[in-house]
């Protein structure tokens, strides 16, 4: 069982939104604020049109990719799982992620026109009591005859219950590294640090 969960929960600090954006002059802070609406706040409009991008395009990109670890993440665990299940497992946490909020700092370019940029957000613990909320849902479920077909609709409960019982934390800075590269196509481009995202996204959902 708890390596079940242990499993799931890997499969939660994905929602970063890989993009880049091209200008003569770039507007860092722009592009970071709205790829954090887009991430978070399911906000498209700023990050569309730093990308030459529709918004339609941007959402269905970001929703493709939830989905994708969702069921990559659910696949590890051998827990049996409906599209349905799965989708609504991914809108949940999405719907969590509006909880969060940030402010983003001013940003800083270097000599060889990268930039950083801090971001000053406050941390929501999701998923803070998800494993015993499942693990005692689970024990429940088990004892009154439900078999592994039933167990993702016991998590799915307990990831609600755990995303209503969120409490935030202390605002945490994050210092994003947004770069100018040639990507594969020759093009030369803007782009936050995958890393940077990663930690970021750790420290948000309480999960660093």
């Amino acid at each position: 069982m708890k390596k079940l969960v242990a499993a799931l929960l890997a499969g939660v600090m994905v929602f970063s939104l890989a993009a880049c954006g091209e200008e003569e002059d770039f507007d860092a802070k722009g592009y970071v604020e709205g790829v954090l609406d887009a991430t978070y706040h399911g906000e498209y409009a700023a990050h569309a049109e730093d990308v030459g991008e529709s918004e339609e395009d941007i959402k269905k990109e970001l929703e493709d990719n939830n989905i994708q670890v969702a069921k990559d993440a659910l696949a590890q665990s051998g827990l049996t799982a409906t599209d349905d299940e799965i989708a609504a497992y991914v809108a949940m946490i999405e719907d969590g992620y509006k909880k969060i909020t940030w402010t983003v700092k001013d940003a800083v370019k270097d000599d060889n026109d990268n930039f950083t940029v801090d971001v000053e957000i406050t941390p929501v613990g999701l998923l803070d009591n998800l494993q015993t909320i499942f693990t005692n849902k689970l024990q429940e479920a088990v004892a009154n005859g439900v078999d592994e077909s039933g167990y993702m609709a016991v998590f799915n409960e307990s990831v609600q219950e755990s995303i209503n019982q969120a409490q935030t934390y202390d605002p945490q800075t994050v210092t994003l590294n947004v770069t100018y590269e040639e990507n594969s196509d020759g093009d030369h481009v803007y782009s936050i640090n995958e890393s940077d995202m990663e930690k970021l996204d750790s420290i948000a959902t309480h999960m660093n």
